[in-house]
C-alpha cells in the first residue's frame, strides 16, 4: 500500500501558512518553511492513523490517501499537527493558531492538549467538543459529541472501539468499556459502561443491549465501500 496525498508537504505548508495568516493577521506571521518542519515530523503519525481506517474517502485505488479537501480528514489532520507541536514544544502560538483554525473551519473545539488515541475518526463532526480524557484506539465521534469533566478535574476513561453517535456525551467520572456504541443523544454522566454494549436511554436510567458487532461492521465503515 502506497501513501499518496493531494498536496506534497511543501505545498501543504504554504497552504496552511496562508490560512493561518489570513485568519490571524497579527504581526507574528507564520512562515511556511517553519511549518514544514512540523508537517514532516507529524507525517508518520498522520498516515499511521489513516492506514488503520478502512473508509472509502481515506483511500484511492487501494492506497492510503491524505486529501486536504476532505473536510473530516483535514479536521483530524489539523488536530494531529497542533498536538504534535505541543508534544515537542509545549504550548506556543503556532499550536494555538492551528487549534483556532480548526475551530473556525470545522466548528469543533478540540484543544491541542487533548490526547486522542493513535487511531481515531471524525464523521462530519460539527459542534463536537473533545476535552481531556483517556482514549483507547478506534475512537469515533460524530457531530455534536461532547467529552469533558463536570467538576474537580475528573475526566472520563474510554476503552477501545467506542463510537459516539450524533449529540452523545460522556461527562465526568466515567469508565467506558471496549466495543461500546453510545446511541444518538445519550448522555453518559458519572457512570461506568461495560464492554460490548449499545447504550440507550437517558441518565441515570440507561438501557444496555448486546453489541455483537465490531466497529468495522457498523456505520461509517459499512457505507460507501
Amino acid at each position: 500500500m502506497k501513501r499518496i496525498k493531494s498536496l506534497d508537504n511543501i505545498k501543504l505548508s504554504k497552504y496552511i501558512a496562508s490560512q493561518l495568516n489570513h485568519f490571524f493577521p497579527d504581526e507574528e506571521l507564520i512562515h511556511s518553511a517553519d511549518l514544514l518542519i512540523h508537517i514532516n515530523n507529524a507525517e508518520e503519525r498522520v498516515y499511521a492513523c489513516l492506514e488503520s481506517i478502512p473508509k472509502k474517502y481515506f483511500t484511492e485505488d487501494g492506497n492510503t490517501y491524505f486529501n486536504h479537501l476532505q473536510s473530516d480528514q483535514y479536521c483530524m489532520y489539523l488536530y494531529m499537527l497542533a498536538n504534535s507541536i505541543y508534544r515537542h514544544e509545549g504550548t506556543n502560538n503556532l499550536s494555538t493558531k492551528l487549534y483556532y483554525l480548526n475551530k473556525s473551519l470545522h466548528s469543533v473545539d478540540i484543544y491541542f492538549t487533548s490526547q486522542l488515541p493513535d487511531i481515531f475518526l471524525f464523521v462530519h463532526p460539527l459542534s463536537t467538543i473533545l476535552g481531556r480524557a483517556s482514549f483507547g484506539n478506534y475512537f469515533i465521534a460524530y457531530q455534536g459529541c461532547t467529552i469533558g469533566c463536570l467538576n474537580e478535574g475528573i475526566f472520563p476513561t474510554i476503552g477501545e472501539q467506542v463510537i459516539m453517535y450524533a449529540n452523545a456525551s460522556i461527562l465526568g467520572d466515567c469508565k467506558i468499556g471496549n466495543n461500546v456504541c453510545i446511541a444518538a443523544g445519550v448522555s453518559v454522566i458519572n457512570s461506568n459502561i461495560p464492554d460490548n454494549v449499545i447504550v440507550l436511554g437517558s441518565y441515570p436510567n440507561y438501557k444496555f443491549i448486546p453489541n455483537n458487532k465490531t466497529i468495522f461492521e457498523r456505520p461509517p465503515f459499512i457505507y460507501g465501500k
